[in-house]
């Protein structure tokens, strides 16, 4: 298998310059080409099998084996609505701050945490609905719009 040869040719790169490959800590993930049947790979680092995983976090942004971007758009949106949440007592229920000074906040907290790593997603219709939904959401907390105000 094509993976294991150049894993062992890394494996025995990292011995060359006494650095350590942490088998307990190293996951391996695969996508196969669209259309194509998913086959669980079998990597292994000094005769340890290393663990196939469906998705991991680098960088901050989720990626899974399906590659596509429901989870990392839903992932977003709860980091989001994580933050905006935090805020609540001290930025957007203060009576000293201006509505303009809270949608700055607003844009460069909450809007800055939900589209983090977004021009490498591939969006449809479903999920600029989605987001949008949350945007509102957000949008009409701030100005203190309940849904049963809207005609």
């Amino acid at each position: 298998m094509p993976a294991t040869n150049e894993m062992n040719k890394f494996s025995a790169a990292c011995d060359n310059f006494s650095l350590t490959i942490s088998t307990k800590k190293t996951e391996v993930m695969f996508q196969p080409a669209p259309r194509n049947l998913y086959h669980e790979p079998s990597i292994s680092v000094k005769r340890q099998n290393l663990q196939a995983v469906e998705t991991f976090t680098y960088l901050g942004s989720t990626l899974s084996r399906t590659a596509t971007t429901n989870l990392e758009i839903n992932n977003r949106i709860a980091k989001a609505s994580s933050a905006f949440e935090r805020l609540r007592s001290k930025v957007w229920e203060r009576r000293g701050i201006s509505i303009d000074t809270k949608l700055k906040v607003y844009r460069a907290v909450v809007l800055t945490i939900l589209f983090y790593g977004s021009e490498t997603w591939i969006t449809y219709r479903r999920h600029e609905k989605t987001l949008n939904h949350f945007h509102l959401r957000c949008i009409r907390n701030l100005f203190h719009i309940r849904w049963q105000d809207s005609p």
